[in-house]
């Protein structure tokens, strides 16, 4: 079997607690010894591969996903629900000797989640048993995001996508970012898009400046996005530097917004569609994410994101356009 992509990277139970903590200068306050009440608690499938997998299925692409998990009763969970939405779990490694990786995300408090994280099987993704390369060769993209195994295994990844001549959009994450600029270069110049945030972008480019950001790695790979929470998101393909707001809505919670994001922008441009068509979708998806708890209940379906953008779309919200030169 063939795929349009294969999303590649974490795969995770994921418990969400609404809490009463307070938060006070940017910490939320639980007192050690007490016994908090929550207001609710409910559980979902996430990890990055997981979320932009079900991202890409629903956007009309062909989806497989390269993942590790226990073989327990969280990785029977993730299993079952990625075939029931129709994703190819062949390339899925069920490991023996470690548990399915976990979640607890602490939200509910009017502010930013937090998520305490177990990386579980994720961190273990090619070891155990070897990762299928005749399978996974059989696709034209790969949506790689963080998964906390060994470097070692991410840069057989990007290799072999090269050697494949398969295009690749890359969201690193804190473990691959921290590696640095310098270490990072030769696996990014593997990479068609990278997506990252604003804070991800300042950490690996030393620069506050968003267009300073996107100048600096754009040398190295020929499409770039930074995302910017509340205040949208930039992308700069060496010529064209594009901006688009985001749109004014009520939070139920962040998780997931990212790869939301993610699979709407990365779907588009899989299908040839323009940058602009692509920030659209993106932003389209992860709205109406944020708007509900759970890192998948509300992804859009192509039909979904036009719905979305014909009740929602401005004059202040679209796409604006400039030309600056990259340096």
């Amino acid at each position: 079997m063939s795929f349009d992509i294969v999303s590649v990277g974490n795969a995770t139970i994921d418990a969400f607690i609404c809490v009463n903590g307070k938060v006070k200068k940017g910490n939320l306050i639980l007192p050690v010894g007490s016994k908090q009440e929550v207001k609710s608690i409910f559980y979902a499938t996430g990890g990055g591969a997981t979320n932009t997998a079900v991202g890409f299925k629903r956007l009309g692409l062909k989806t497989g996903i390269l993942a590790a998990v226990g073989n327990d009763p969280g990785g029977k969970i993730i299993l079952k629900e990625l075939r029931k939405e129709g994703i190819n779990t062949r390339l899925i490694s069920r490991l023996k000797d470690y548990e399915t990786a976990y979640s607890a995300i602490l939200t509910g408090f009017g502010h930013d989640r937090i998520i305490l994280v177990y990386g579980g099987a994720t961190r273990h993704l090619g070891e155990e048993r070897q990762v299928h390369w005749a399978w996974l060769s059989k696709t034209k993209w790969m949506h790689i995001t963080s998964f906390h195994a060994k470097p070692e295994i991410m840069k057989k990844i990007l290799e072999f996508a090269e050697k494949k001549g398969i295009s690749v959009s890359f969201n690193p994450g804190m473990s691959e970012i921290k590696l640095g600029l310098k270490k990072l270069r030769l696996l990014l110049k593997k990479v068609d898009i990278l997506l990252l945030n604003r804070n991800e972008a300042e950490i690996l480019t030393k620069e506050k400046n968003v267009k300073k950001q996107l100048q600096k790695l754009q040398i190295i790979v020929p499409l770039v996005v930074v995302t910017e929470d509340k205040k949208g998101v930039h992308a700069f393909d060496g010529s064209i530097y594009y901006y688009k707001p985001a749109f004014k809505t009520k939070i139920a919670d962040t998780t997931g917004a990212g790869d939301a994001f993610h699979s709407g922008f990365v779907a588009s441009i899989v299908k040839g569609r323009s940058v602009e068509k692509a920030l659209d979708a993106g932003t389209a998806n992860a709205t109406s994410t944020i708007m509900h708890f759970g890192a998948k209940n509300k992804l859009l379906t192509q039909h979904g994101v036009e719905e979305f953008l014909e009740k929602h779309e401005t004059g202040r919200t679209k796409v604006k356009k400039s030309r600056i030169t990259s340096t």
